[in-house]
């Protein structure tokens, strides 16, 4: 499944990271490196495991627990309305 932002939504990379902007609600999220990476992929990819391998060795970490992180900021993302599948 691929994934967008919903049109009220914005994000801007920023050299910390990133930030999320709904502009219906006026509500924000800063995304710290790692997660702002991880959007960035999921936006680019549809595959989860395609995502996992690239942070894995982009920020050179646990593949495992990075399979379990990134199906849950995903999830975490459409609870917010942050994305939604294509």
């Amino acid at each position: 499944m691929s994934w967008i932002l919903p049109a009220p939504v914005s994000w801007t990379p920023t050299e910390y990271g990133g930030v999320l902007l709904d502009a219906a609600s006026g509500e924000f999220w800063t995304l710290n490196p790692t997660a702002s990476t991880a959007l960035a992929a999921i936006l680019a990819h549809a595959d989860l495991t395609r995502v996992t391998e690239r942070l894995a060795a982009e920020y050179e970490g646990d593949h495992e627990t990075m399979a379990v992180d990134v199906p849950q900021f995903l999830a975490e993302l459409r609870s917010a309305g942050l994305v939604v599948p294509a």
